[in-house]
Protein backbone atom coordinates (compact mmCIF):
# COMPACT_ATOMS: atom_id res chain seq x y z
CA UNK A 1 0.00 0.00 0.00
CA UNK A 2 2.56 2.19 0.93
CA UNK A 3 4.05 1.97 -2.78
CA UNK A 4 1.46 2.87 -4.12
CA UNK A 5 0.64 5.88 -2.37
CA UNK A 6 4.60 6.86 -2.86
CA UNK A 7 3.50 6.03 -6.78
CA UNK A 8 0.27 8.47 -6.84
CA UNK A 9 2.03 11.35 -5.21
CA UNK A 10 4.96 11.08 -7.57
CA UNK A 11 2.83 10.99 -10.10
CA UNK A 12 0.95 14.20 -8.99
CA UNK A 13 4.28 15.91 -8.54
CA UNK A 14 5.12 15.73 -11.68
CA UNK A 15 2.33 16.77 -13.70
CA UNK A 16 1.49 20.42 -14.04
CA UNK A 17 -1.76 20.17 -13.04
CA UNK A 18 -3.32 18.21 -10.20
CA UNK A 19 -5.25 15.38 -11.01
CA UNK A 20 -7.70 14.16 -8.32
CA UNK A 21 -9.20 10.82 -8.60
CA UNK A 22 -12.20 9.58 -5.70
CA UNK A 23 -14.55 6.20 -6.22
CA UNK A 24 -15.58 3.62 -3.32
CA UNK A 25 -13.08 1.21 -4.37
CA UNK A 26 -9.42 1.07 -5.54
CA UNK A 27 -7.33 -1.57 -6.81
CA UNK A 28 -3.64 -1.09 -8.35
CA UNK A 29 -2.12 -4.27 -10.17
CA UNK A 30 1.74 -3.98 -10.35
CA UNK A 31 2.54 -6.45 -13.25
CA UNK A 32 -0.64 -4.96 -15.65
CA UNK A 33 0.53 -1.72 -15.08
CA UNK A 34 -2.76 -0.19 -13.93
CA UNK A 35 -5.49 1.05 -11.64
CA UNK A 36 -8.91 0.01 -11.37
CA UNK A 37 -11.28 2.76 -9.61
CA UNK A 38 -14.88 1.86 -8.85
CA UNK A 39 -18.04 3.02 -7.24
CA UNK A 40 -19.03 6.82 -7.92
CA UNK A 41 -15.55 7.16 -9.37
CA UNK A 42 -15.15 11.40 -10.04
CA UNK A 43 -11.98 12.52 -11.74
CA UNK A 44 -11.22 16.71 -11.13
CA UNK A 45 -8.00 18.15 -13.18
CA UNK A 46 -8.12 22.12 -13.77
CA UNK A 47 -11.69 22.68 -15.54
CA UNK A 48 -12.31 19.17 -16.87
CA UNK A 49 -14.03 16.51 -15.11
CA UNK A 50 -15.21 12.71 -15.44
CA UNK A 51 -17.68 11.04 -13.55
CA UNK A 52 -18.43 7.47 -14.17
CA UNK A 53 -18.89 4.29 -12.68
CA UNK A 54 -15.66 2.50 -13.29
CA UNK A 55 -12.38 4.42 -14.27
CA UNK A 56 -9.18 2.17 -15.55
CA UNK A 57 -6.07 3.80 -15.58
CA UNK A 58 -3.16 2.10 -17.65
CA UNK A 59 0.59 2.82 -17.18
CA UNK A 60 3.61 2.60 -18.86
CA UNK A 61 6.99 1.26 -18.06
CA UNK A 62 7.92 4.25 -16.96
CA UNK A 63 5.21 4.46 -14.46
CA UNK A 64 3.31 7.16 -16.80
CA UNK A 65 -0.42 7.52 -17.55
CA UNK A 66 -1.03 6.17 -21.26
CA UNK A 67 -4.94 5.46 -21.20
CA UNK A 68 -7.73 6.87 -19.55
CA UNK A 69 -10.93 4.73 -20.08
CA UNK A 70 -14.28 5.56 -18.31
CA UNK A 71 -17.50 3.49 -18.52
CA UNK A 72 -20.32 3.45 -16.98
CA UNK A 73 -22.87 6.11 -16.68
CA UNK A 74 -19.72 8.63 -17.87
CA UNK A 75 -20.63 12.22 -17.78
CA UNK A 76 -18.01 15.08 -18.50
CA UNK A 77 -16.82 18.33 -18.79
CA UNK A 78 -13.77 18.75 -20.90
CA UNK A 79 -11.63 21.80 -22.36
CA UNK A 80 -9.65 21.58 -25.73
CA UNK A 81 -8.73 25.07 -25.43
CA UNK A 82 -9.69 28.82 -24.08
CA UNK A 83 -12.47 28.83 -26.59
CA UNK A 84 -13.95 24.70 -26.43
CA UNK A 85 -15.75 23.21 -23.76
CA UNK A 86 -17.70 20.64 -24.22
CA UNK A 87 -20.13 18.70 -21.52
CA UNK A 88 -21.64 15.55 -22.06
CA UNK A 89 -22.25 11.83 -21.69
CA UNK A 90 -21.66 8.28 -22.96
CA UNK A 91 -21.48 4.33 -21.99
CA UNK A 92 -17.42 4.53 -22.65
CA UNK A 93 -14.93 7.31 -22.58
CA UNK A 94 -11.19 6.27 -23.90
CA UNK A 95 -8.64 9.03 -23.16
CA UNK A 96 -5.33 8.15 -25.26
CA UNK A 97 -2.68 10.41 -24.24
CA UNK A 98 0.26 9.79 -26.58
CA UNK A 99 -2.18 10.80 -29.56
CA UNK A 100 -4.60 13.32 -27.74
CA UNK A 101 -7.98 11.01 -29.08
CA UNK A 102 -10.83 11.40 -27.05
CA UNK A 103 -12.99 8.19 -28.10
CA UNK A 104 -16.70 8.30 -26.79
CA UNK A 105 -18.90 5.36 -27.71
CA UNK A 106 -22.22 4.06 -26.60
CA UNK A 107 -24.86 6.85 -26.60
CA UNK A 108 -22.65 9.78 -27.11
CA UNK A 109 -23.51 12.82 -26.90
CA UNK A 110 -21.69 16.29 -26.51
CA UNK A 111 -22.51 20.18 -26.28
CA UNK A 112 -20.10 22.74 -27.27
CA UNK A 113 -20.94 25.30 -23.97
CA UNK A 114 -19.97 28.35 -25.85
CA UNK A 115 -21.95 28.17 -28.63
CA UNK A 116 -25.07 25.37 -27.39
CA UNK A 117 -23.69 22.98 -30.24
CA UNK A 118 -23.92 19.69 -30.10
CA UNK A 119 -23.47 16.38 -31.49
CA UNK A 120 -25.14 13.07 -31.29
CA UNK A 121 -23.83 9.69 -32.41
CA UNK A 122 -23.02 5.88 -31.61
CA UNK A 123 -18.99 7.09 -31.81
CA UNK A 124 -17.89 10.75 -31.19
CA UNK A 125 -13.79 10.66 -31.70
CA UNK A 126 -12.41 14.19 -30.72
CA UNK A 127 -9.11 14.88 -30.98
CA UNK A 128 -7.34 17.08 -27.69
CA UNK A 129 -4.92 18.50 -30.43
CA UNK A 130 -5.28 18.84 -33.87
CA UNK A 131 -9.14 19.71 -32.42
CA UNK A 132 -10.65 17.54 -35.33
CA UNK A 133 -13.94 15.54 -34.58
CA UNK A 134 -15.71 12.34 -36.33
CA UNK A 135 -19.12 11.41 -35.54
CA UNK A 136 -20.26 7.32 -36.67
CA UNK A 137 -24.08 6.72 -36.41
CA UNK A 138 -25.04 2.70 -35.79
CA UNK A 139 -29.37 2.31 -35.67
CA UNK A 140 -29.43 5.90 -35.25
CA UNK A 141 -28.22 8.79 -37.59
CA UNK A 142 -25.89 11.08 -36.34
CA UNK A 143 -27.35 14.39 -35.30
CA UNK A 144 -25.54 17.61 -35.34
CA UNK A 145 -26.89 20.87 -34.01
CA UNK A 146 -25.43 24.04 -35.52
CA UNK A 147 -25.84 27.75 -35.02
CA UNK A 148 -26.33 29.84 -38.23
CA UNK A 149 -26.43 33.12 -38.42
CA UNK A 150 -27.87 34.73 -41.92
Amino acid sequence: MRKIIVFLIFFLILNAEEMKITSKYFHFDTNKKMSIFKGNVNVLKGKDSIHSNELIVFFNKQKKPTKFVASGNVKFVISLDKNSTYKGSCNTLNYQLQNGNIILTGDAKIIKLETNESVKGNKIVLNRFTKNAEVTGNKKPVEIILKVNE
